[in-house]
């Protein structure tokens, strides 16, 4: 089931999804140069961020709850059905890598550890490793919160530079041994996110150049779905970017199971703890623009994620 290749009609309906100007879309890079390509990344990085969510709603609201990864379906859920939708990260990341692939990019899959302040976890997260030139880049568009928010290159040596974020934060790499390794000639990268100029960086998670593989997905996308153990299908979750008026990314907007929050520029700006179902239900469609079905709605009922 590897990634599809969209049709110039679906590329185009994928990038007027992304809020991107038509004079800006391009339904292939195959003519840029490298500069020009990673420029193109970029944007299309920031838009996804700003346009589809990191959520994890049909673990909640659905009859099925049940998640797949095929591309026709991921195409349908977030691109054809317009509903404001999105997914988790091997929803988002599987169908932004199949729009890569068929603008021309060179990219493959690789999967990560999520740091949980204690430990590592299992192989949880997917990200997207594009090579432009002779040039690795790390792009990620499904983890939500300190997720990066730009194209990251892989460089060891000398080390990456910290990377723009949603100001005042900023993103690095690291090429280290990582926390519970026995070898300590073992090297992952991990992505660290600094909130503050004065705070320090802290790990998000790490991720190997290994290529993975569609039946290695299937067996992440398993666990991540189907455990009680994990956070996924204990409680609701979503975010989304806010994007400013000079096309960068300002702030975000979440919900974290009853809460909902919006920050710009790393402030505060609005808090509201939902007290029945029917305010978290208004709020999707209010601020993610997310209208769910009554089949969907009933879904979650009985749900440890319920509000009661």
């Amino acid at each position: 089931m590897s990634p599809a290749l969209y049709t110039p009609t679906q590329i185009s309906a994928y990038l007027t999804r992304l809020a991107i100007p038509a004079s800006s879309q391009k339904t292939s890079i195959t003519s840029l140069d490298p500069d020009s390509a990673l420029t193109y990344l970029a944007l299309l990085q920031r838009h996804h961020l700003a346009t589809i969510p990191f959520e994890n709603l049909t673990l909640h609201y659905s009859p099925h709850h049940q998640i797949t990864l095929h591309p026709d379906e991921l195409y349908r859920k977030i691109i054809g059905d317009a509903n404001g939708r999105g997914g988790y990260c091997m929803e988002n990341n599987s169908l932004f890598g199949a729009l890569l692939k068929s603008l021309g990019y060179e990219v493959y899959s690789a999967g990560g550890r999520v740091w949980t302040g204690e430990t590592w976890t299992g192989w949880s997260h997917k990200i997207n490793i594009v090579k432009i030139g002779p040039q690795k880049f790390h792009v990620d568009v499904g983890f939500g919160g300190p997720g990066p928010t730009t194209p990251m290159p892989l460089s060891s040596s000398p080390p990456s530079a910290p990377q723009p974020h949603i100001s005042p934060a900023t993103a690095r790499l690291q090429w280290k041994n990582i926390t519970g390794n026995t070898d300590s000639d073992q090297r992952l990268w991990v992505y660290e996110h600094k909130p503050t100029a004065d705070a320090d960086f802290t790990p998000v998670y790490c991720f190997t150049e290994l290529e993975f593989l569609d039946n290695d997905y299937q067996i992440m996308n398993y666990f991540t779905s189907t455990s009680n153990k994990i956070f996924f299908t204990r409680m609701v979750m979503l975010d989304r970017k806010v994007m400013g008026e000079g096309g960068e990314l300002v702030g975000s907007v979440s919900v974290n199971q009853d809460v909902l929050k919006k920050r710009i520029n790393g402030a505060k700006e609005l808090e509201i703890k939902f007290a029945s179902e029917a305010e978290r239900v208004g709020a999707l469609e209010e601020y993610f623009g997310i209208k769910l079905t009554e089949a969907e709605r009933d879904g979650i009922r009985g749900l440890p994620s319920e509000i009661k």
